[in-house]
């Protein structure tokens, strides 16, 4: 009986603590938000004033050069972190990332253009 209530303990002590996350995707070559995406984002941030960001991480396809890349993935967790920052809090261990394509990409190029609020 111990473990199984060891287990169930376990699991809802991990569910209490894990994170959440929320992305929004760029156009090509893009560090700004579609009026769609703008929306998306004003909507998540309406919902999740009282929510605590903890890190913001910026992505891109592969298309350009690597240092291309890197440059437009900090553009935009810049985007990002300057239009959210003021509207929902921030951990006191908030971190921000670009990883450019330096990550298990998707066949689905659009898939790869975008920044991912982790609260």
């Amino acid at each position: 009986m111990k473990p199984i209530l060891s287990i169930v303990l376990l699991l809802f002590i991990n569910g209490c603590f894990a994170q959440e996350q929320f992305t929004v995707y760029f156009e090509s070559n893009k560090s700004d938000l579609t009026p769609k995406e703008r929306l998306r984002l004003e909507d998540w941030m309406y919902k999740n004033s009282k929510s605590k960001i903890v890190a913001i991480n910026g992505y891109t396809d592969e298309v350009g050069t690597t240092a291309y890349n890197d440059s437009l993935a900090q553009k935009r967790v810049d985007f990002i972190s300057e239009f959210v920052l003021e509207k929902v809090p921030i951990r006191d261990d908030f971190k921000t990332r670009s990883y450019g394509e330096k990550f298990n990409q998707s066949e689905n190029r659009a898939e790869n253009r975008k920044a991912t609020i982790y609260y």
